[in-house]
């Protein structure tokens, strides 16, 4: 969606059910591009409305959210005074206050919620993994003990169990009509290290490498395990994930994971690049298919 061909010509609209991340982020992205067109820098839009430097900063970084009130003095400003484009404009901002993950503020980082905004939006989701399942493939119990195992001890059991219970739902992805596309690359060691409670043998692992031969059979997913033999890569510095969006005015966005149900964001073309290129080399040299499930097969064996 761009202003630079008007917003009422690209099929009127905005879709209904994009997250308020990605509303976010195309809200301030027409902001800058309709202030760029009007020539204005934005000290010169905080001395005409009155404003500190730092509020029309914060406002085009997506730092703080835009009331109707200032939206419609900056659109004034801009002189963008079509209706439809006025509409679109209100309509992203009011969207972009939705808070759909919002009941999951109690057990999951503002910046993971962030996250699963712009992932329940994706067109299509690219993961490397290189230590657990991602959380989209994971049955509920090998979940929670992944969970178990990299919160610190003071974390109460029952911000556990909503992260078990957040992790689960997102999984619902799946199942829309317009799911996304989802690649996922698993490093070898992924599907032979044993993750299981106390207690409880080598069961959590077989269900879960079960249900992933399960899932290589969905249309909207593929799996594929990297073997060791491919040696050294840029994913082994640590699990990443690409998403695309289904409007090509929404570029791709990198997220780096940092820590448990922490994510760093990168926007840059020059930051996503080389993440991108490695993807396509280790996705090309993965075992798929056949050869895929057989491994799976040779890691539920020698459990």
């Amino acid at each position: 969606m761009s202003c630079r061909t008007g917003l009422s010509e690209r099929n009127g609209l905005m879709p209904q059910d994009l997250d308020a991340a990605v509303q976010r982020r195309r809200l301030r992205t027409e902001l800058r591009r309709a202030r760029a067109r009007a020539g204005f820098t934005q000290k010169e839009v905080a001395d005409a409305l009155g404003w500190s430097p730092s509020k029309i900063i914060r406002i085009e970084s997506g730092q703080v959210g835009l009331s109707r009130t200032d939206l419609k003095a900056l659109l004034n400003l801009y002189k963008v005074t079509s209706g439809p484009q006025v509409s679109e404009f209100v309509r992203m901002a009011e969207q972009s206050r939705r808070q759909v993950w919002s009941a999951y503020r109690d057990a999951l980082t503002r910046e993971f919620l962030v996250y699963l905004g712009f992932e329940a939006s994706a067109s299509a989701i690219k993961q490397f993994e290189n230590m657990f399942l991602p959380g989209l493939l994971q049955t509920e119990e090998y979940a929670r003990e992944v969970i178990r195992a990299l919160s610190s001890p003071e974390v109460p059991e029952r911000t556990r169990e909503r992260r078990v219970e957040a992790r689960i739902k997102r999984q619902e992805i799946f199942s829309r009509p317009d799911a996304p596309q989802g690649s996922f690359v698993l490093d070898q060691a992924v599907i032979f290290r044993h993750v299981r409670s106390a207690g409880s043998g080598t069961g959590i692992m077989k269900r879960q490498l079960a249900r992933l031969l399960e899932l290589s059979e969905h249309p909207a997913i593929n799996i594929g395990i990297l073997p060791f033999s491919f040696g050294l890569h840029l994913g082994l510095r640590g699990p990443f994930v690409i998403l695309e969006f289904p409007d090509p005015e929404d570029e791709e966005m990198l997220f780096l994971e940092t820590g448990p149900m922490s994510v760093m964001t990168r926007e840059s073309h020059d930051d996503i690049a080389p993440y991108q290129e490695t993807f396509w080399e280790i996705e090309a040299k993965a075992l798929t298919g056949g050869e895929m499930r057989s491994m799976i097969k040779e890691a539920m064996a020698s459990m």
